[in-house]
């Protein structure tokens, strides 16, 4: 019987100690605030590494943008250098002479008779008694 009654006496223990570890993890308040904590951190995690994700997406798209917005500036760059060769070149012979009846060797003088004024001469109102009219 005392062989018996150890080995009672060891299963009884051990069923008692997962029973006190059950009901401490699970019904005891200590054990639901962790848990809820552990999830509210779970799932800060995961938004966190989902915002990465997607500011890596951000940033990789906006950097093909600008790559190709480099390789346009180049080719309107280029467009504009051979063209503007063309298009100077092509008239030789003609120039832009908007002024046709005045002379080429005289050098233009614009001639003043009195500097520009930045007042008027007429009052502007501004301090006028509105009494008085």
């Amino acid at each position: 019987m005392d062989k018996y009654i150890f080995t009672y006496l060891i299963i009884g223990l051990v069923v008692g100690f997962i029973l006190g570890f059950i009901f401490m993890n699970i019904i005891s308040p200590k054990a639901r605030k962790y848990a809820k904590i552990k999830q509210e951190l779970d799932q800060a995690k995961d938004e966190l590494v989902e915002q990465k994700q997607m500011i890596a997406k951000h940033f990789s798209h906006s950097a093909e943008i600008l790559d190709n917005m480099a390789k346009e500036f180049r080719r309107l760059y280029q467009h504009m250098a051979e063209n503007s060769t063309q298009f100077i070149h092509s008239d030789k012979g003609a120039s832009l002479d908007f002024d046709s009846t005045s002379d080429s060797d005289e050098p233009k003088e614009i001639m003043l008779d009195k500097q520009p004024r930045d007042y008027s001469d007429n009052s502007s109102g501004l301090f006028k008694d509105e009494n008085k009219s």
